[in-house]
């Protein structure tokens, strides 16, 4: 706890000075004043109070929800499969999503049903439905297996991107098409009030449940043979990490689209900063995944304002150096 105390206090505190500065950030030109004010004496009439409480703040706190959520699964994913290099769209979560969101772009011509905006919930479905078959798939006798799960996950990804692909030739529309690219880049844009009840329920049932079976993933990480012989349930507890990465990536994406690289970088950050083992490693790897994502859209919106570039790509320029660094590390092994 004296090691996790000071880096959580200090992941807060850059966290809500990030989202402090994103608040500033938008098309209507607001001072540091004004975002305390639309905070603390928020006035509906006042058209740039509106503009940070009802666009920016929740297109803040959609990004900070999919940085911790992307960074919670890849932590469990990385325990999982005991691999370094994982991520959780190892399971084809992101592939899944990707094509039931453009399969509702492609098919619908109006994307909304009683106020609800429905390409976030094709995607959900498709990534549940991706991640079932990788399940079935990468099973054994009704054991989960590591190596095979990833094998199934890398060919139905790749299969997956290439429908993307030919749904995007096949568009008969310049509208269709610009909404299956950009959704596919990642970003917030779509954020609302409404959307952000569901990854924030994903994400603190997993975190509350994690939290309490951190030392399982520990001695995980040591291998399922070790694991066995110091007595974890391994089956067991394979199951539900893969049932609540599914759920709390499928939920991410689905809002946001898939942003890579978050899941590779952060876990390993968090514990090269408090170690293997910390009991707070889950929660701290949260923090810094969402505080990753907030800034990577403060960025993209400095570069490319008023509404910014596609998030996915700022997150590439981060993540692909970082991936090259752990490729080119011997024998890592969480350590």
């Amino acid at each position: 706890m004296r090691k996790a105390l000071p880096i959580l206090l200090g992941l807060l505190v850059l966290l809500t000075l990030g989202l402090f500065l994103g608040l500033k950030v938008g098309s209507l030109d607001t001072s540091y004043v004004t975002v305390l004010e639309a905070i603390f004496e928020y006035d509906a009439q006042n058209a740039t109070h509106y503009s940070i409480i009802h666009l920016r703040l929740p297109r803040l706190l959609l990004a900070f929800l999919t940085g911790a959520s992307l960074a919670f699964s890849g932590y469990l994913m990385q325990a999982l499969v005991n691999n370094a290099l994982a991520d959780p769209y190892l399971l084809g979560t992101a592939s899944g999503a990707s094509l039931g969101a453009s399969f509702s772009f492609f098919l619908l011509t109006d994307l909304t049903f009683m106020g609800l905006y429905l390409p976030p919930f094709f995607a959900l479905v498709g990534s549940f439905a991706v991640t079932l078959v990788v399940v079935l798939l990468g099973s054994r006798r009704g054991q989960l297996v590591p190596s095979q799960m990833l094998l199934v996950g890398v060919a139905l990804s790749s299969l997956l991107t290439a429908l993307v692909s030919l749904i995007m030739f096949l568009s008969d529309s310049e509208s269709q098409l610009k909404s299956v690219v950009f959704w596919s880049m990642g970003g917030f844009e779509k954020a609302d009030w409404s959307n952000l009840g569901y990854p924030a329920v994903a994400l603190a049932a997993g975190l509350v449940l994690f939290f309490f079976l951190q030392r399982h993933l520990s001695v995980l990480l040591l291998g399922a043979d070790r694991a066995e012989t110091l007595g974890v349930d391994v089956r067991l507890i394979r199951w539900i990490m893969l049932g609540a990465v599914s759920v709390v990536t499928g939920f991410a994406v689905a809002f946001s689209g898939p942003v890579g690289f978050v899941g590779l970088m952060v876990p390993h950050i968090t514990r090269a900063l408090l170690g293997t083992t910390n009991r707070f490693n889950l929660i701290a790897c949260a923090l810094a995944g969402g505080l990753f994502l907030v800034v990577c859209d403060l960025i993209s919106r400095w570069i490319y304002p008023p509404a910014g570039m596609p998030v996915g790509i700022v997150t590439s320029f981060f993540g692909v150096p970082f991936f090259v660094y752990l490729l080119r590390r011997k024998n890592y092994r969480f350590s």
